[in-house]
């Protein structure tokens, strides 16, 4: 087994800059006092949250892609010799660009972050500390706390921690939270990354993909600040989400991932992605805190 393996943590950039409230509850969560004091946008926040964790053998590989503000020259301005970055010429979304990351990642481990969201510091140490301890383990995430925009926390996410209950609700829903994902490196290679056709939810299909030959987990921490504001909860956003959700689902159900009996899942499904009210689906989305 590698001593000190390297992690590659990648990340897309796609306008990373919005100005939020200032706070300082996401400072104390951490209990850091490296991270920027003065600085309240959420891709600084995310980037030094990655720049101090406590297990240092990693490089990060960012991608702009195609930003329109300032991310761009934010991200130049960087000084860490463990930052790779790479840009887009015209915007080509999340599962490809994460694939452009992934194709240049040279460590044992691949690692996810977002631009919006926080690594707690000792993300990295635990996560690999699990996966070396588990070896049969060859996808990991953890719980997380869930933040609002100005970075207070407003509940929290628990997902299954064993891979046959992980397993059991990805019939439902995706069952670990995509940046905190941690794979050995021959995961994402053997399954091509992502699948650009399902952007939005890019990860549950990953994870669809990954059951079938892959073991799971989670980890019973909260080492990310999973940030909830209001672009997530857009109608726009939300109405694309159900029904890149619903395609998901039946792709997997024609490759007999699920049994027939789902079919009765998918026309409840169906049912709600085109009758069920927006307004609706904004309230229960809000109730439930979904992401």
């Amino acid at each position: 087994m590698t001593i000190n393996p390297k992690i590659s943590v990648i990340m897309s950039v796609y306008n990373g800059m919005p100005l939020g409230p200032q706070s300082a509850s996401w400072r104390t969560r951490t209990a850091s006092s490296a991270y920027s004091q003065k600085s309240s946008a959420y891709l600084k926040q995310a980037v030094e949250s990655i720049l101090y964790q406590t297990y240092k053998n990693f490089e990060f590989i960012i991608l702009d892609d195609a930003s329109t503000d300032n991310s761009w020259q934010y991200l130049k301005s960087l000084k860490d010799k463990r930052i790779k970055l790479l840009k887009n010429k015209k915007n080509l979304g999340l599962a490809k660009s994460l694939n452009r990351t992934i194709g240049k990642a040279s460590g044992d481990y691949i690692a996810r972050m977002d631009t919006d969201d926080i690594s707690l510091p000792e993300r990295f140490e635990q996560q690999l500390h699990f996966m070396i301890k588990n070896p049969s383990i060859d996808l990991c995430g953890t719980w997380a706390d869930l933040i609002n925009e100005s970075g207070q926390i407003i509940g929290e996410k628990k997902y299954p921690t064993k891979d046959k209950d992980i397993k059991k609700a990805l019939n439902w829903y995706s069952a670990i939270i995509h940046p905190t994902f941690m794979a050995r490196k021959k995961v994402y290679r053997k399954l091509k990354g992502y699948n650009p056709k399902f952007d939005l939810a890019e990860d549950y299909e990953f994870l669809l993909r990954a059951k079938r030959e892959y073991k799971m987990a989670n980890i019973p921490q909260k080492l990310l600040l999973w940030r909830l504001w209001n672009k997530r909860r857009s109608r726009k956003e939300m109405e694309k989400m159900d029904r890149v959700d619903l395609r998901i689902k039946m792709e997997a159900f024609k490759r007999g991932d699920f049994g027939p009996l789902y079919t009765v899942t998918l026309i409840k499904k169906l049912l709600m992605t085109y009758l069920l009210p927006m307004p609706i689906k904004l309230k229960l989305a809000k109730m439930f805190k979904f992401a």
